[in-house]
């Protein structure tokens, strides 16, 4: 119980301090604000980054081994021909989910260009 009053006043403390000081120094504040909004974009843009390079590996692994060839190394006329696999088109969800990741690194690249222009 003390725990927590004693979080909630620091918590009222450090909001209260930090509402003074941006009144008193707005221009520092603002520039504050920018950096924090830069830092947080380019954290998001690289994270976006890897994710869309993962479903890359897995767009191709999937369509590597759709195209290995049907039968499983067998032989045979029930297995068919080595390479002869009908072409299948990778998941339908994974590359929408590629696509809004391209499409949300353009906007963070565009959101990058606003903040660093300002």
């Amino acid at each position: 119980m003390i725990k927590a009053i004693i979080l909630l006043v620091g918590l009222a403390v450090g909001f209260g301090v930090g509402t003074y000081w941006s009144v008193h120094h707005p221009d520092e504040a603002k520039q504050l604000a920018v950096e924090e909004e830069r830092r947080f974009l380019e954290a998001q843009k690289a994270l976006l980054e890897k994710t869309k390079r993962k479903l890359d590996e897995i767009l191709q692994r999937g369509s590597a081994a759709l195209n290995t060839g049907s039968g499983g190394g067998r032989t045979g006329f029930v297995a068919g021909r080595p390479g002869t696999a009908p072409a299948m088109t990778p998941d339908p969800e994974v590359q929408a989910l590629r696509e809004e990741h391209e499409r949300q690194i353009q906007e963070a690249e565009k959101l990058l260009k606003q903040v660093n222009g300002k």
